[in-house]
């Protein structure tokens, strides 16, 4: 049996230990990739939960509600407004003699 001597036995070992280093590396490499991405997944998870939370919590309070009931009904309210004075102009006998007047006058 032939003794090795230091260098040889450190140069042999560091040979065979070359291909796992890459193989680590690789495998570093490939886990690094997919965490990167599962954090920003999750960082924009975050971040749409905490506006939605932000909007429900804000939106909930009473004060809120009530703005929204006073702007439908004053949504109605304009509504009925303008059909009833439409009705009322309709209803008139000099507006419907003017638009009598408009719809058969001769197109140019």
């Amino acid at each position: 049996m032939k003794e090795n001597s230091l260098g040889q036995l450190f140069v042999k070992n560091l040979v065979m230990a070359i291909p796992w280093g890459i193989i680590f590396l690789v495998v570093l490499l490939v886990v690094s990739i997919g965490l990167k991405q599962q954090i920003k997944e999750s960082m924009q998870f975050a971040m749409r939960m905490a506006i939605t939370e932000t909007s429900r919590v804000a939106l909930d309070y009473p004060v809120f509600s009530r703005i929204k009931q006073n702007a439908k009904e004053s949504m109605e309210f304009s509504a009925k407004a303008l059909s009833n004075e439409l009705k009322g102009l309709l209803n008139d006998p000099q507006v419907k003699e003017n638009l009598k007047e408009i719809l058969a006058s001769p197109k140019e």
